[in-house]
């Protein structure tokens, strides 16, 4: 089911001890809020790229930046945060679309093989289904984990889609303690407000304050261009109505 697809090592792992480590991913889903906390996350925490995922259909996509390097679609960061061994797999692209059940259940087998203590899964939560404008995030628990939020409400009775999905069940098909982390966002486009939301559980949870500074600023520019755009539509709009009550 998962011919072809590998961990490819960057570095002599045979040094470093990924077992007992806190296993952190996400995707590019809802609001991006799982791509954006774990790329968040690998750059304020200053964790190391160890190695990355490859897959028999490999987007065809890279890019370069002084601080990360070359860029591979699905990227391993480790590190000791807190006193805790940290593994975040940042994936920069999607699995193809025919791989992603294959991809989801290396993912699980991946992190069994490593012995991961348990994995923090982050995704986006459409904020229609906020109940309440104090709540932040919704959370499910995978198997028995001895992460707990006693101050959240669980998401119950509401499908999950997606990658994230997938990689939820094969997990608790392993047998995989863990939680799925689900802030509330805007679905349709990015949404580093969210995101913030889960940096901070997760910091909570390494026993570490993280600043969401830059994602804070991130998301006052998004606003920004968001209320522009609306302003510009209205006026659009205005200037159409006006328009065509000329030719009555």
């Amino acid at each position: 089911m998962t011919s072809g697809i590998k961990f490819t090592p960057l570095v002599d792992t045979s040094r470093l001890d990924f077992s007992n480590s806190l296993f952190i991913t996400g995707f590019q889903g809802f609001g991006l809020v799982g791509y954006l906390t774990t790329l968040h996350l690998v750059q304020e925490l200053g964790l190391s790229k160890v190695g990355f995922i490859k897959t028999r259909y490999m987007p065809e996509v890279t890019l370069y930046n002084k601080q990360r390097d070359i860029q591979y679609p699905f990227e391993v960061y480790h590190g000791v945060v807190g006193g805790n061994e940290v593994l975040v797999v940042l994936h920069n692209e999607m699995p193809v679309e025919r791989e992603r059940t294959a991809y989801a259940e290396y993912l699980a087998s991946l992190a069994k093989k490593w012995m991961v203590r348990e994995a923090i899964l982050v995704g986006g939560l459409n904020q229609e289904l906020r109940e309440d404008q104090g709540e932040k995030f919704r959370w499910i628990p995978i198997n028995n984990p001895t992460i707990v939020f006693n101050n959240a409400r669980l998401l119950e009775d509401r499908h999950i889609i997606g990658v994230l999905a997938l990689l939820i069940m094969f997990m608790k098909a392993q047998g995989l303690n863990g939680v799925v982390i689900l802030p509330f966002t805007e679905p349709y486009r990015p949404d580093p407000r969210a995101s913030a939301v889960a940096v901070e559980v997760i910091g909570g949870i390494l026993g570490v304050e993280v600043s969401v500074q830059r994602l804070m600023e991130e998301a006052s520019i998004i606003e920004a261009i968001e209320a522009e755009r609306a302003k510009i539509e209205k006026a659009t709009e205005e200037a159409e109505k006006k328009s065509r009550l000329s030719y009555i």
